[in-house]
This record gives structure tokens, C-alpha cells and sequence, in this order.
């Protein structure tokens, strides 16, 4: 081969070196945003459930995917086996049905949802890694009574729910198969099978466990505030409200102040794009669907999180824009974000400030000497 020959030889090589190296770090960055294993899961879980929306009509399969996402998370870091997966979805329907219930009466729906919050944080009593399980009890409970409530009389409620469970526990069904699926191949050589089954989590038993009675307290005011306030004031779509208070209740005042710059920022963000966004796509019920299973994927695909709840507020506003309802309706959405965020961060500022003053307190007590006893 010729020098020419050898020289445009090594240049085709250096291209085609950098167009590699190029998209390795194309990948890796797309891979810091999506989760694509997560992504797989959720297409297994959510199209059955989008297809049977599209085909029968019924809005109950589309109000039931956020069960199988809830229970996509709670499996991955909560590391469950199939019976804890199994329990779970026995406790979001359970909490579901508890709060379709209560919300014939205002107070007895606020102590409902206390109860519930202080709940999600109880479980890390049994490991931190549970507080996921928690919380994605919390969730799809709260979510799915207020939504499957709205427009329903006091006395047509437990009818409603009772017709709205078929719809979660089928939805529940492909992660307990994805988690059978895999909790059999981690299976040990020699381990009997009945044995293996028979756990409820994969957690091992000297798993991390954090102090929780100051974070069950303050879940638990932050809630009953937002809930309070829902009732008092009627506010439509409440659990948004509701949620956000208790998101934000992080366990530190450093996190919490992180918390609600990160769902601000979202929410304002987000909801001013999905407006427009909404305007601008033709009003069917596919493109409501094709806006509901964004939604649930925003949950476990969008690894920032800031990024995740702005595109999760965006749906929520095309959503509404969707539904017909004038498009000043998307601000309620940042509304109730924005109050509940606070109602949180207050919650969570006043906890620390309580507890660093009872260790100073209890510090300078100790420290002090004590009075010779003659």
C-alpha cells in the first residue's frame, strides 16, 4: 500500500474512532436521563392496560396504571419477592378503599390520610429501603380515591369503589409475574423453592434502618394540614395538594429545601408547556392516553427528578386542556403543588428547628455539673 494509501487509511480509522467514542458518550448521557430497564418493565405493565382503554372506552384502565407503576417501584427499591409484592397491592387496594370511604366525611378523611402518611413511614421500621413501599402505598391509594371520587355522591361511594377494584387488581397482576419471573432465577442452587417463595423482601435482615419517629410527626402535620385545608376550602384535585406536602418532609431541612425548589421549578415549567402543548394537539381519546402513559412513565423511566415532575406537571396540563376545561384550569395544578410544597418545608423547618433545639438543650444539660450530694 502506497503512503497516500496508508495516510487516508489511518484518517478512516480516526473518523470512525471519534464517531464511536461520540456515540458511547451520546449513550451514556441518554442513560443518565432514562432508565431504560425501567422502561421495558413499564411497557409490559402499562400497553395491556392502555390497549384495553382504547378498545373498550372505559377510563377505569386508565386511572388503574398508576397501580402497576407504584408496584414497579416498591419491587426495585424495596427489592420485594412476590409475596411482598403480593401484600402490596392488597395494601394499596385496601388503603383505596379505606379512603373512598371517608370521603363521605371531611374529618374522617383527614384522619384517614394522617393515618396512611404516618404509615408510609413506619414501614422503615423493618429497613430504609422500605420507605419506597411506603410511599408507593401512600400514592396510588390517595390518587386513585380522590380521582375515582370526584363527581360521586356521599352515598354512591363504596359502590364506586367496589367497581373501581376489579380494575386494580388486574392492573396489579404483570409485576407479580415479572417478580415471580425473577425472584425464581435468583433462586440458589439447592434452596428449596416453598422456602424461597415464602419471603417477603430480599432486604437482608441487618438492613439500614434510620431514626423515624421525628419523620412519622412531621408527615404527619404536614398532612393533616394540606388535608385539612382541602376540605375546608373544597379544593379540586386535592391529592395533589396532599402529596406534595408529604413529598417534601424528607427527614432533613437541607433535602426539604432542595424538595421544594425541585417541584417549583417543575411544576412552573411544566405546566406552562403542557398548556401549550395541549392547545395545539387535536382533543381524542388517544392522545389522552398516549398523555396518561407519559405520566406513569415520568414516575420509574426519568431519572431526575426535577425533570420528571415538570414532565408529569405538563401531562397533567394537557390533560385538563384535553378534558376540554379552559386552559387556565393547568394552573391549578401548580397551585396546589406550590401550597402543599410549603405546607411541607414549613412542617419540615419547624421539625428541625424543634429537634436542634431539644439537643442543644438536652447537650447543655448534661454537660452541666451536677450538684455534690454530701
Amino acid at each position: 500500500m502506497t503512503p497516500d494509501g496508508q495516510a487516508q487509511r489511518g484518517r478512516r480509522e480516526a473518523m470512525s474512532s471519534e464517531r464511536h467514542t461520540g456515540a458511547s458518550s451520546l449513550l451514556r448521557r441518554v442513560e443518565t436521563v432514562f432508565d431504560r430497564r425501567a422502561l421495558g418493565r413499564a411497557m409490559f405493565a402499562l400497553v395491556p392496560l392502555l390497549l384495553l382503554a382504547v378498545i373498550s372506552g372505559k377510563s377505569e384502565w386508565l386511572t388503574a396504571a398508576i397501580v402497576p407503576v407504584a408496584m414497579l417501584i416498591a419491587l426495585d427499591h424495596s427489592q420485594l419477592a412476590p409475596l411482598g409484592v403480593f401484600a402490596h397491592a392488597l395494601a394499596i387496594s385496601a388503603g383505596f378503599l379505606i379512603l373512598m370511604a371517608s370521603l363521605a366525611h371531611p374529618l374522617l378523611f383527614v384522619v384517614a390520610t394522617v393515618l396512611l402518611g404516618m404509615g408510609s413511614v413506619l414501614v422503615t421500621a423493618g429497613g430504609s429501603a422500605l420507605r419506597s413501599l411506603g410511599n408507593f402505598t401512600f400514592i396510588p391509594s390517595l390518587y386513585l380515591a380522590c380521582e375515582s371520587g370526584e363527581a360521586v355522591t356521599r352515598q354512591a361511594l363504596i359502590t364506586r369503589s367496589v367497581e373501581v377494584l376489579p380494575f386494580l387488581l388486574i392492573a396489579a397482576l404483570p409485576i407479580l409475574l415479572v417478580a415471580s419471573v425473577e425472584h425464581f432465577r435468583s433462586r440458589e442452587t439447592g434452596q428449596p423453592t416453598l422456602a424461597h417463595f415464602a419471603k417477603w423482601t430480599r432486604l437482608s435482615p441487618n438492613s439500614k434502618r434510620n431514626a423515624y419517629i421525628e419523620l412519622v410527626i412531621t408527615v404527619a402535620l404536614a398532612v393533616a394540614c394540606a388535608a385539612a385545608l382541602v376540605e375546608w376550602r373544597h379544593v379540586d384535585h386535592g391529592q395533589w395538594m396532599i402529596w406534595s406536602a408529604a413529598s417534601v418532609v424528607t427527614g432533613n431541612a437541607a433535602s426539604a429545601r432542595q424538595k421544594f425548589r425541585s417541584r417549583l421549578t417543575g411544576a412552573v415549567v411544566g405546566v406552562s408547556f403542557g398548556v401549550v402543548v395541549g392547545l395545539m394537539i387535536p382533543h381524542a381519546l388517544f392522545m389522552r392516553v398516549l398523555v396518561v402513559f407519559a405520566a406513569m412513565l415520568t414516575l420509574i423511566c426519568i431519572r431526575p427528578y426535577t425533570l420528571a415532575f415538570g414532565v408529569r406537571c405538563a401531562c397533567a396540563a394537557i390533560a385538563f386542556v384535553l378534558a376540554g376545561k379552559p386552559w387556565i384550569f393547568g394552573g391549578e395544578r401548580l397551585l396546589n403543588v406550590a401550597v402543599g410544597s410549603a405546607i411541607g418545608l414549613l412542617c419540615a423547618l419547624t421539625a428541625s428547628a424543634i429537634a436542634a433545639h431539644m439537643k442543644d438543650t438536652c447537650h447543655s444539660t448534661c454537660d452541666s455539673p451536677r450538684p455534690r450530694q454530701d
